[in-house]
């Protein structure tokens, strides 16, 4: 067995993924796990080598259960978020925090990022001890009229009071959205807040911390305004953002479109310090040491402390820690091994990583830096063995004819005399040398050697590719074909910035004018990058598609495992890699019909906090999006604040609908926290046709349809008195009258009116009522007319609002059920409570996107039932493993219910 480090890593793994979420004692499965290791060690006295490795497997699966539930029990009750839940705090109201920085604050464009280490937390004259990290973001102040508040003096370890509103990371509950709480969470952060003024922060006398790393801290804050003063910010602002990331992991001042550009060509991993940039800067040590030394000995353990202290100097830790490990585990196996099997050291790392933070398994970003070094290991490297490794061997001492002889198989001879023969044909191109022939030999070798590498290149980048078709539609819903080519031009790039950056940084910070020359040199290499990113990403070699269903995940990874099996034997990789190819298709076409309900109209009121997004499907298959939450608001050069709803929250919904287009897209009215994310969604989907109301010619509006028109969509309006059927669901536009103008601005009254109904057994069909953000005097209008509201669910209007739902209006309506499309930190104060007050009187349920999660209405012929997002997340552990497999079994064969 080449690499049996990567089986026990793998059954370590398994231990943690399996054992998360089942409710066992970690000291018993620490006795398991010993018994089993130990009888491993028996077995192997004995030289029962199968019986040794099943021992060893058992043992470090069931250490990994032991480890994972070990985190889960030695939570201490004092930290923040344990004594929030069990203590009688408010954080509605302001508490006082004492605490000192984790690191130092975080300049980015609009806003300045504080992370503390809590000691203390106060409120209402009671104090308590606790520990955790808060997040506190301080903005600049909107009125540029008015003076900038002075920005303390922090650093990392000093202490602070500070008197703020703070609350928990906020999830919004929408199938496929992001889990920020649980990505903070791992990184010891618990609650979040916004600084208001500097004159509610105090400091406070003593210091917190490590003294080195605080030392660390300031040579990075050095550094850093060093590379602004090499490029300055205000004439090289994109190459510079760059720079700042790919070489100190400070990523702050990248702009949108950087990022999108990046993202779309595939080549976003070179804007995040992790294995690329670690293997370089390690090369880069290695090679100089050792070219000075001689020693490969000294050269490794120069470069060792080297990558340790550049992984304390870059601020994104998780992954340059994990390819820290990699190297230094590979250059110290290669000391005590001459050959080395790159999945064992690689293996161990992830051992160590995932002892050491066990709850980093589940991050999508480990998948992707371990899942590309195997891949390298268990594809490319076999395949580079095969192919052009015997090639390059052949091209030794080509002079030397009696190595001939000595070459296996036949063809690496035929190959050496071809290339005598050719340099003799070409050997006036070598005029230069004594001997034209032989320096022909030598030209020809070089030439032929770069080809080689270029090739081993091509197959480092196509191993890569193979596993991240499914692993990008997995987790990001995107297929990047681009990702092959972006790869074979960027990083040769990247190998000749990473190191002329650092060269650049350290003569500067000795004196600046020497480092302006190497600085020059990057930022037009960083120009070329941007450019290449820019130009490929807008090639369409990307595009969104649903995730792979549970089954066909097992299915491409099963196929991955076959043809890593597969891969020394000639026959059976052909197989192997036909059933590949094929499984790579299904991944990125997704040939499946969408997820619907049949005989049943189905709505979803998606969480988007403060805004609105409805999703309907129809029992004949069409589909409906109703508004689209808020938008990012462009506040500078590219630079983006606020909640992107449409681009986070809805397309990453509706691709987990399996859609991959709409058939209609409805704008109640021009608001932000309605329109806003609509672009996200013409960018991302297929749209038959887009609806609006009345509405008054805004920019933003303007834009919005002139976008809709660019991408050949056509504009239907619409107002009161329209009826049609669709799959038997009969819609009706209550609003905007025919008689209503709209004002020189958007207002609530804008607002179309929907209403669904699909018929009954009974006499009366099943309603709905959407009534966007219709205010009180449209409602009297509406609850006075002749036209029926009836409906059995109300989404209710104007999110809450002062004048909401009111009595008259509700009476109208007669519903059972009302759903609140509302954000928990909306600065409103939605829902009010005489609004509350109301529903609870005139309904038997009232739900809130904030509390509830998205809300799924199905009607059918005999009723309708209600489910909300927080409800199908399950709130137990599984009392045991078995359990836990039978939950992963029923999820594979899609068995779970409504």
């Amino acid at each position: 067995m080449r690499s049996p480090v990567f089986w026990l890593a793998l059954a370590y793994a398994a231990g943690l993924a399996l054992f998360h979420q089942v409710d066992d004692s970690p000291r018993l499965l620490f006795l398991f796990a010993a018994a089993a290791l130990l009888a491993g060690g028996l077995t192997l006295w004995r030289r029962w080598l199968r019986l040794t490795l099943v021992c060893a497997l058992a043992g470090f699966f069931l250490a990994g259960g032991a480890t994972i539930r070990l985190v889960a029990e030695a939570v201490p009750p004092d930290r923040v978020d344990r004594l929030v839940e069990n203590n009688p705090i408010d954080l509605s109201e302001a508490v006082r925090l004492t605490g000192w920085l984790r690191r130092h604050p975080e300049q980015k464009p609009l806003f300045i990022v504080y992370e503390l280490e809590l000691e203390a937390l106060e409120q209402g004259g009671r104090r308590y001890q606790t520990s955790g990290g808060v997040r506190l973001g301080y903005f600049e102040s909107p009125h540029p009229e008015l003076p900038p508040e002075p920005v303390p003096e922090l650093r990392y370890g000093e202490r602070v009071e500070v008197l703020v509103r703070v609350h928990r990371p906020i999830n919004r509950g929408t199938p496929g959205s992001f889990d920020w709480r649980g990505y903070l969470a791992r990184r010891g952060i618990f609650l979040e807040g916004s600084l208001k003024s500097f004159l509610l922060l105090k400091k406070l006398p003593g210091r917190r911390g490590n003294r080195v790393f605080g030392g660390i801290q300031n040579l990075r804050a050095h550094l850093l305004e060093r590379l602004d003063q090499l490029l300055p910010l205000e004439s090289h602002r994109d190459r510079n953002a760059i720079l700042r990331a790919m070489l100190l992991g400070d990523r702050s001042f990248l702009s949108h479109r950087q990022k999108q550009a990046f993202r779309w060509s595939g080549a976003y991993h070179v804007l995040v310090v992790s294995g690329l940039h670690t293997a370089m800067i390690a090369f880069f040590i290695f090679w100089l040491v050792r070219r000075a030394s001689g020693s490969e000995s000294v050269a490794t353990f120069v470069t060792l402390p080297a990558l340790v202290f550049y992984l304390l100097l870059v601020e994104d830790r998780p992954p340059i820690e994990r390819a820290v490990w990699m190297v230094s585990l590979y250059l110290l196996a290669r000391l005590l091994f001459r050959q080395v099997h790159l999945a064992n050291p690689v293996s161990l790392a992830a051992l160590v990583v995932l002892f050491a933070h066990p709850l980093w398994l589940f991050e999508p970003s480990f998948h992707l830096s371990f899942g590309a070094v195997f891949l390298i290991a268990f594809f490319a490297l076999p395949w580079i063995e095969r192919t052009s490794e015997p090639y390059r061997n052949a091209l030794g001492f080509l002079d030397a004819e009696e190595r001939d002889e000595q070459l296996r198989p036949p063809h690496l001879v035929q190959f050496r005399l071809d290339l005598r023969l050719l340099a003799a044909l070409v050997s006036g191109v070598a005029f230069w040398a004594r001997d034209p022939e032989r320096g022909a030999r030598a030209l020809l070798a070089r030439l032929i050697r770069i080809g080689l590498r270029a090739w081993d290149f091509f197959l480092l980048s196509f191993a890569i590719h193979l596993g991240f078709v499914l692993l990008t539609a997995f987790y990001f819903k995107r297929v990047i074909w681009a990702g092959l080519l972006t790869n074979l031009l960027v990083v040769p790039l990247v190998s000749l910035i990473v190191p002329l950056g650092l060269a650049a940084l350290l003569l500067g910070l000795l004196w600046l004018p020497a480092g302006a020359l190497p600085a020059a040199m990057v930022g037009t290499l960083i120009g070329l990058l941007l450019w290449l990113a820019e130009t490929i990403a807008g090639a369409g070699l990307s595009y969104g598609i649903p995730p792979p269903p549970l089954w066909l995940v097992v299915l491409y990874l099963g196929a991955l495992v076959l043809l890593g099996v597969a891969v020394t034997r000639q026959r059976l990789q052909r197989w192997a890699g036909l059933a590949l190819a094929a499984l790579v298709l299904v991944v990125a076409t997704y040939p499946f019909s969408p997820q619907a309900a049949e005989q049943a109209l189905e709505v979803v009121v998606l969480d988007v906090g403060q805004g609105d997004s409805i999703f309907l499907a129809f029992p004949n298959g069409e589909t409906w999006l109703v508004d689209a939450g808020r938008g990012p608001l462009e506040v500078g050069p590219g630079y983006q604040i606020g909640e992107a709803a449409g681009e986070t929250l809805v397309v990453p919904f509706l691709r987990q609908r399996g859609l991959k287009r709409l058939d209609r897209v409805w704008l109640t009215h021009a608001h932000h926290d309605h329109m806003g994310g609509l672009p996200a969604v013409l960018e991302e989907f297929g749209v038959g046709s887009f609806h609006v109301g009345r509405n008054p010619p805004s920019a933003r509006y303007q834009e919005l349809l002139e976008e809709v028109r660019r991408r050949g969509i056509p504009i239907e309006r619409h107002q009161a008195g329209e009826h049609f059927a669709v799959g038997g669901v009969e819609v009706q536009i209550l609003w905007p009258a025919a008689d209503y103008e709209p004002g020189p601005e958007p207002s609530n009254n804008d607002s179309l009116v929907l209403r669904l109904c699909l018929p009954a057994a009974a006499a009366l069909p099943h309603c709905l009522l959407l009534p966007g953000d219709i205010e009180v005097e449209v409602e009297k209008r509406l609850a006075q007319g002749t036209a029926s509201l009836q409906a059995e669910v109300l989404k209710v209007p104007h999110h809450g609002g002062r004048d909401a739902a009111s009595q008259e209006f509700l009476q109208a309506v007669d519903p059972d059920v009302a759903i609140l499309s509302v954000s928990a930190t909306n600065p409103f104060g939605h829902p009010f409570e005489r609004v509350l007050d109301r529903l609870r009187d005139e309904t038997e349920h009232t739900y809130r996107t904030d509390q509830d999660g998205s809300v799924t209405v199905r009607l059918e012929t005999d009723g309708f039932q209600v489910a909300t997002y927080r409800q199908r997340q399950r709130r137990e552990l599984y009392p045991n493993l078995w359990a836990q497999l039978a939950a992963c079994a029923r999820r594979l064969l899609s068995l779970e219910s409504f």
